[in-house]
This record gives C-alpha cells, structure tokens and sequence, in this order.
C-alpha cells in the first residue's frame, strides 16, 4: 500500500509546469498541467552573520503521484519545473527524491520539497 492509497482523503490536485527562466517579465511557469499530491509543510528561520541577512522561509514538502509528472528524473525536475498551489502561488522545486517500495523496489511517490519564489504564469499558453 502507497500513501496515496493509504490516505486517499488527504490528496490535493496542484500543477507543474516547465520554468522559463530569465524572461523580459521575470520567471515564468509554462505549460502547466495537473498532478494529484499530499501536502506536508514545514518552517524554518536562519540567522546568519551579518545583521542584515535574516531570513525566514517556509519549506513544503509534496509526495507527487509519478504517472502525473512530465518525468521522475529529479535532477530534471528541480532544474526545469516550478509547482503552482491551488490558492495561484508558485514555487520553486529545491529538492526532489524518489520514493521506493523497499521490498519491491516500485517506484511508489516522488517527494518534492518547495520554496515560493516571485515567478509568474505565463497567461499567454
């Protein structure tokens, strides 16, 4: 049993898209497309060296259905595809893993960890 099958209410529909990087506009999310996932979120504050360099941000941490991806090639996913909540906010894909039934060695969910980033939709598509 997966943890799509083992918590059916707790799935969402978001979308990833392609990430156009460096447009005239700004980052843009392209040709966006749905993918059914489970939400776990997280919060995390840093405080470096220099007084004017705190930051705060906000992690989230999606288990993503792999047939719904456009590729389960993580390093592929990180550099090449944004995600889109359903409340419109884009973030960036900052790590990605593969998820394994251990005994079958089945790809079962891939773990996309996020952070919003300042990018756009392209409502040109």
């Amino acid at each position: 049993m997966d943890v799509f099958n083992a918590f059916p209410e707790a799935i969402e529909t978001w979308q990833i898209g392609e990430m156009s990087y460096g447009t005239v506009e700004g980052n843009k999310l392209t040709k966006p497309q749905n993918v059914r996932v489970i939400v776990d979120m997280g919060d995390s504050a840093k405080q470096d060296s220099s007084p004017n360099e705190a930051t705060i941000s906000s992690d989230t941490l999606l288990y993503a259905v792999p047939s719904d991806l456009p590729t389960t090639d993580t390093s592929t996913l990180v550099s090449d595809y944004a995600i889109k909540s359903p409340a419109g906010r884009i973030y960036a894909i900052i790590d990605a893993a593969q998820g394994r039934n251990q005994h079958r060695g089945q790809l079962e969910h891939i773990e996309l960890r996020l952070r919003p980033t300042g990018a756009l939709e392209d409502e040109s598509e």
